[in-house]
């Protein structure tokens, strides 16, 4: 069968929010004197994730999670910092430092010209586009798709589903890639969609059609299946 449409999504699979995040984060804290060690940012990780969650089950708007992840991480530590302030200044601060995943341009560019690519993300649209110019990346793509814009997030079958409507394709003519088995590849499964987990350190999952562990076994596969 002739797939050609590949539907990536961004972060940890082919952008690297780990560097990124580390960039902002840490310039936060000191804006903020929060001590930027193990134990402060452990404390925030926890309070993005249990928003993201929250993002993902549809029980927190973007716009919400924004200064809300800043609202519990300053209940936590016990500090009166204005979490809308915070927000939006990581925010600003994640858009300014976009870092690919080494290996990921040259990923995309042996991809095979007859691919269609699109992005398909979770997260705050004006940061996301600011990371994917400032990488220089949007030129890959057709298309980026992004939650906050099409009003549903993954893993819901509707974000997939709007998604192929406007690209005019069949379930059958996509291929979902991501890092995430509860967003990307449980949507994915949501959706009737085929799906290819990525985990660079070398983990594979039973939810997906198919594992890989780098961008050569990725293309390997795509010039097999695809």
């Amino acid at each position: 069968m002739n797939r050609r449409h590949l539907l990536f999504d961004a972060d940890g699979t082919l952008y690297d929010f780990k560097a990124t995040e580390d960039i902002a984060l840490s310039t936060l804290f000191g804006k903020l004197s929060i001590p930027y060690n193990e134990e402060f940012i452990s404390i925030y990780h926890d309070a993005n994730r249990s928003c993201w969650d929250a993002y993902e089950e549809g029980e927190l708007t973007m716009n919400t999670l924004r200064s809300e992840r800043f609202r519990r991480f300053f209940n936590l530590i016990s500090l009166k910092h204005d979490p809308v302030e915070a927000g939006e200044d990581y925010v600003r601060l994640l858009g300014n430092a976009g870092i690919m995943i080494d290996g990921a341009v040259d990923f995309l560019e042996k991809l095979s010209p007859d691919f269609h690519k699109y992005i398909i993300t979770n997260g705050i649209a004006d940061t996301q586009h600011m990371r994917f110019r400032g990488t220089d990346t949007e030129k890959y793509f057709d298309k980026i798709y992004i939650s906050e814009e099409l009003g549903v997030q993954k893993p819901e079958a509707e974000f997939f589903n709007l998604v192929l409507d406007d690209i005019g394709i069949s379930r059958d003519r996509a291929i979902v890639i991501g890092d995430s088995e509860k967003s990307d590849i449980r949507g994915a499964r949501n959706a009737g969609i085929e799906s290819i987990f990525i985990s660079f350190d070398g983990r594979a999952s039973d939810l997906a059609d198919h594992s890989v562990s780098s961008y050569e076994e990725l293309l390997a596969l795509l010039d097999d299946i695809a």
